[in-house]
């Protein structure tokens, strides 16, 4: 079995691990501070995670392994679950089925637990929600089981795309709810997700220096008073997001910590 050993972190190497999976990798497990990904061949590495040492060792079941630790996450009113563990969400739950590795965004980590929670803590009926950033999907997918009116996933990488849809299909979210497009916030957005392209929630979880960026696009698109949900943010990079928002004229901004991991929320000015 050969496997590659990573220095670091599912957290710390968070934007690598993405690279890992297109270079061909059949799985990863975070193991003793380090990433484990195993390959079925020696394969060239981008520059990013080319800090790691190829490895071969004893054949073993890592699969197994990995569904056996793998846990239901509850965040909210949500619990975010495999296709294997749905008999595990707890009585009144919500159930978001998400397929771990198929693209970033599966609830385990604090990032898009925290996301997932603030837009539980919303009321979503007959809202209009715009998730920018959607990889797996899952944000725009939650916001659509909590009663969203329309929910829209867009994303600059063509791959997340198909991914997001099958997750839609898989949690039985019809395409006239919730619609995922390869794009950013400057692409022209479906009449049915947001006739004027203004939503009254936009969510992202992407990170500090893309937030500084996009402040102003992401108050472009949100209804005055709308609901701002940030995170993917490291708590050191935090005051660059939060000058960001106080240049804008934001009000009501909170921020929750989880470890390293900041999520911020606010209210577009009216």
């Amino acid at each position: 079995m050969l496997v590659y050993h990573l220095p670091g972190t599912f957290d710390t190497r968070e934007n690598h691990l993405d690279l890992l999976w297109d270079a061909g990798a059949t799985g990863l497990e975070e193991r003793a501070g380090s990433i484990r990904a195993y390959f079925d061949g020696r394969t060239d590495l981008p520059a990013e995670v080319a800090d790691g040492e190829w490895r071969q060792e004893a054949d073993q079941d890592w699969l197994a392994e990995f569904k056996a630790n793998l846990k239901p996450v509850t965040a909210g009113r949500v619990t975010i679950v495999p296709p294997w563990l749905t008999a595990e969400v707890p009585a009144g739950q919500l159930p978001l089925i998400i397929e771990p590795g198929m693209a970033f965004g599966t609830g385990h980590h604090a990032t898009t637990r925290m996301a997932v929670e603030a837009l539980s803590a919303l009321n979503l009926q007959g809202q209009r929600v715009l998730d920018v950033g959607t990889g797996s999907g899952v944000l725009a997918i939650a916001a659509a089981l909590l009663g969203a009116q329309a929910a829209l996933g867009v994303d600059i990488d063509p791959q997340t795309i198909p991914i997001a849809r099958e997750n839609a299909e898989i949690n039985g979210v019809p395409r006239a709810v919730v619609t995922f497009l390869e794009g950013t916030l400057g692409s022209d957005l479906p009449e049915h997700a947001a006739p004027d392209g203004i939503f009254d929630v936009l969510v992202a979880n992407l990170y500090a220096e893309l937030h500084d960026l996009l402040a102003g696009e992401y108050l472009a698109h949100l209804q005055p008073g709308g609901s701002l949900v940030l995170t993917g943010i490291l708590v050191g990079k935090l005051p660059l997001v939060q000058d960001a928002l106080d240049r804008e004229g934001v009000t009501d901004v909170l921020v929750r910590q989880d470890g390293e991991w900041a999520l911020v929320t606010a209210c577009a000015p009216r």
